[in-house]
């Protein structure tokens, strides 16, 4: 990262000194720093065709930057195309102090995302009363994170979460409700009738998770938890 943005600071330098060289520019008459950021964002939104959502940001643009005031419209073509969440604008002077800025950009969606009201220890069960959803820009966000609030609560927390921390699904498990070497009973249906069990918790597992169980023959089979300690075969 530091050398990428050694080599844009030369870079710029360069495009500074041949620019301030070929025209005369007077300390007064720079071009602003921002405009430059205006055009790359705005032809990569065009480029994009982007919806109210999206958030492109010019990054490496040094408000130290020194470049002759531009007399015409400033232009921007793509250097890089915009693929993947990022690119490369081209930023040019037409005029007759012309000079050209290459402009790294980055796009995020803002996106509905689900946040903590609280610090969350280890083992809570998440309520509606522990949670909120805020807007975020997808670029800070995890790989992956929750976006409605129900599809949180009621599981448990398997580490401690601060306060206004984006909440993962690694961070989450659905609670117990078939413990390892618990009894169950076996629901299962043959030709049209169901059939009942007891059998033996292999594995513990949470509602509607898959586990495994030994039957009263001694036979392993594996169904899904429908209820505390009622596992149905064959669904």
């Amino acid at each position: 990262m530091q050398s990428r943005f050694g080599a844009a600071c030369v870079l710029i330098a360069f495009f500074q000194l041949m620019a301030t060289a070929a025209s005369g520019a007077t300390p007064q008459n720079w071009q602003a720093p921002e405009s430059i950021r205006a055009a790359a964002t705005e032809f990569a939104l065009r480029q994009v065709g982007a919806a109210g959502n999206v958030v492109v940001e010019a990054v490496a643009v040094d408000e130290r930057l020194r470049l002759p005031h531009c007399s015409a419209p400033l232009t921007a073509q793509a250097k890089r195309p915009l693929s993947g969440g990022s690119g490369t604008v081209a930023v040019s002077c037409p005029g007759p102090s012309s000079w050209r800025l290459f402009v790294p950009v980055r796009l995020s969606v803002e996106t509905p995302v689900v946040v903590t009201r609280r610090n969350i220890q280890r083992g809570d069960i998440l309520s509606p009363a522990d949670l909120t959803v805020v807007v975020k820009r997808s670029s800070s966000l995890p790989y992956e994170y929750l976006s409605r609030i129900e599809d949180a609560v009621g599981l448990t927390v398997r580490r401690p979460i601060s306060e206004a921390s984006v909440v993962v699904p690694a961070a989450l498990q659905r609670p117990e409700v078939v413990a390892r070497g618990a009894l169950v009973t076996v629901v299962a249906r043959i030709g049209g009738i169901e059939v009942k069990s007891d059998g033996l918790a292999v594995q513990s597992a949470g509602l509607n998770q898959r586990v495994r169980v030994q039957t009263q023959s001694g036979r392993v089979v594996e169904g899904f938890v429908e209820s505390p300690n009622l596992v149905r075969v064959g669904r």
